[in-house]
């Protein structure tokens, strides 16, 4: 499976993926907006099936030294075959010549936010700090990457 930089077509088949995960990381109102900038700067991640329909989607930025991993989601037919993990990977690569990644992700008080967490852990990500709870009560938690020595 091939991740590549998503194009101006993919995003329609990356609105059902955000679809899917409304009801997990809540209204996403303005994401036909923010899927759009992030294709025509280059930070849209995809991954796509022998159809080319997306199966999972990542957005990335970058700020001073460090990286950030914005937005991950999989197609719900896809899970659990390594569609994630691609995509974080390819992220990683991405950021080579940086010092850190991180992703803010659901806390341990969150269960739907049991695979993200095992993800970020297993491709090196460790906690790094418990975020202020969001007004909607979700708990959330910081997890960093660190891509090499400073």
């Amino acid at each position: 499976m091939d991740v590549v930089l998503a194009t101006h077509a993919d995003v329609e088949s990356w609105l059902e993926v955000a679809g899917e995960v409304e009801p997990l990381f809540g209204p996403m109102p303005d994401f036909r907006e923010v899927l759009t900038k992030n294709i025509h700067r280059g930070s849209a991640l995809v991954a796509r099936d022998e159809t080319g329909r997306v199966t999972g989607g990542l957005l990335v930025s970058v700020t001073e030294r460090s990286g950030v991993i914005g937005w991950l989601a999989v197609r719900s037919g896809h899970r659990r075959a390594g569609v994630g993990r691609v995509l974080v990977e390819a992220a990683l690569r991405q950021f080579a010549t940086l010092t850190e990644v991180r992703v803010d992700t659901f806390g341990r008080e969150e269960p739907a936010g049991a695979p993200a967490r095992r993800l970020y852990e297993s491709v090196g990500f460790v906690l790094s700090e418990k975020l202020p709870t969001r007004l909607d009560g979700v708990h959330r938690d910081r997890w960093i990457h660190a891509l090499r020595c400073q």
